[in-house]
């Protein structure tokens, strides 16, 4: 209930319940603040500034608006609403499970899996133990926030959930489903995201009862006839002990800590994202993360494109720092000091301060003879990278690529551009998944040499089975660009 109703209504409760029962008339209530239009304004019919429910409703849908309540903020924070703010909800979350979704959805119908052959858990591959490793991490931590009245929490972890499902399961795991040739391998994948979905709707219902009915009805009683008619009937989900794996869980959470600095310094240095590189260097803060990382090297070099993985000492120095005063902060506090804070700061141990930071503590620096403590907002830190590398550091991680390329990797890097541009001519050309093609490429010299080495690659990449140039009756044709490089695309079925 909205807080101005907590005297008038459910005061007024306790008050009648302890003159008529010496007892308290309820044992909790969520209050929450007032609802304003999107500039934090109270709604008034005079302003024009009120939102009809319906046109919220009709666009974007009642389980946004419900998710964006409930999960996206604290009950005690005035809540801005508006269509624009209910559809973000919609885009980064429900669209995110939906697509999801609609993936697994879209394959196990081509494959009529059979999804009551069973693959243990302990014979399935890793990657599945890990999804059901941090499924069972989340429906615990989901009943946890939600035995307290904690609807955020339960929310948040939801939400990171189907995220990791999303965006490191699938996209991982993309070639079990339309390419596996073991049958035991590609029906683990479909269980283990077929587990995920299931329980991951079910602790979405309180929150999207209409979404997670949807879901139910095609995913559990299609499957099962005998199933309870609907997913608000059924009971709360539970957590398998045989999914929980800690160790697994830190370990990846490590190797993702790490592909998201890689991925970071990619970003900084300019190198587009599918040229490979040559090789990642890469600094652990102990014994347990460098194990970490040393036993899933392969997914560092599938995730961030590189060609090797070199461990190096924590005290390496691919990285500087340069640490200045926040003079609008400083300058007010500390004056005519501040040029000495200055030169204090640039003597200072730069790394030992941006890791000060990066966890939060306080630090100190001598200044004419007396000690100035410091935090993190008082300073300003700028990182350089080594001459050829682009770097990322934080929490003791660091990650350093080797920028240089060679021809034959801008070679590599030229033939995964074409082959991007080949799959998404395919989906202009109207294509199903599943249907094998007739193509042919051909263009500048850089195109020509890059698919002499790698034409290969890209026929079994774009589920082509015949190379033919200049096709008569090609169903769909399309010239591409980048750079200086150019080519032409010929696709026939």
């Amino acid at each position: 209930e909205a807080i101005d109703q907590t005297r008038g209504w459910f005061y007024t409760l306790h008050a009648i319940a302890t003159l008529v029962s010496d007892s308290v008339a309820y044992q909790n209530c969520i209050c929450l603040s007032h609802i304003v239009d999107k500039d934090g304004k109270k709604m008034s019919k005079s302003l024009g500034n009120i939102i009809d429910p319906y046109d919220v409703f009709n666009s974007v849908g009642a389980d946004a608006l419900r998710w964006y309540f409930l999960a996206r903020l604290s009950p005690d924070v005035q809540k801005r609403i508006s269509v624009d703010i209910v559809a973000d909800v919609a885009s980064s979350f429900i669209n995110t499970f939906w697509n999801t979704y609609g993936f697994f959805v879209l394959y196990a119908r081509l494959d009529e899996i059979d999804l009551t052959k069973d693959v243990p858990v302990a014979d399935r591959p890793e990657i599945d133990r890990w999804a059901l490793a941090l499924l069972h991490r989340t429906i615990t931590t989901v009943t946890d926030a939600l035995d307290h009245y904690d609807a955020k929490g339960a929310g948040e972890a939801i939400e990171s959930f189907v995220d990791q499902l999303s965006n490191w399961y699938v996209r991982r795991n993309r070639r079990r489903f339309w390419k596996s040739t073991d049958p035991a391998d590609k029906q683990a994948a479909y269980l283990t995201l077929y587990e995920c979905l299931k329980s991951a709707h079910e602790l979405m219902a309180p929150f999207v009862p209409f979404l997670a009915e949807n879901v139910y009805q095609n995913l559990v009683r299609s499957v099962d006839p005998e199933a309870l008619p609907s997913v608000h009937m059924g009971n709360w989900p539970e957590a398998d002990r045989a999914w929980q794996n800690e160790a697994l869980l830190h370990d990846i959470d490590v190797v993702q800590k790490v592909v998201g600095l890689g991925r970071a310094a990619r970003s900084h240095s300019g190198v587009r994202t599918r040229q490979p590189i040559s090789r990642l260097l890469v600094r652990a803060p102990n014994d347990a993360a460098a194990r970490a990382l040393d036993s899933h090297k392969d997914q560092l070099l599938e995730e961030l494109n590189v060609k090797a993985v070199e461990f190096i000492a924590r005290d390496a120095g691919l990285v500087s720092y340069n640490i200045k005063p926040n003079l609008p902060k400083l300058g007010k506090q500390y004056g005519k000091l501040v040029p000495q804070i200055k030169q204090a700061l640039m003597d200072a141990d730069g790394a030992a301060i941006a890791s000060a930071i990066t966890n939060g503590e306080a630090f100190e620096i001598e200044v004419a003879g007396q000690t100035i403590p410091l935090e993190g907002d008082d300073v300003l830190v700028e990182t350089h990278s080594a001459e050829g590398y682009s770097c990322e550091a934080d929490s003791g991680y660091l990650a350093a690529l080797d920028t240089t390329l060679s021809d034959e990797l801008l070679a590599e890097g030229l033939a995964r551009e074409v082959v991007r541009s080949v799959q998404d001519a395919r989906k202009q050309a109207g294509l199903e998944v599943s249907d094998r093609i007739t193509l042919g490429v051909s263009g500048s010299p850089a195109v020509e040499a890059a698919l002499e080495t790698h034409r290969d690659y890209l026929m079994n990449e774009t589920l082509a089975i015949n190379w033919v140039i200049g096709q008569e009756s090609a169903k769909y044709t399309a010239d591409r660009d980048m750079g200086e490089a150019h080519w032409k695309i010929e696709i026939s079925l």
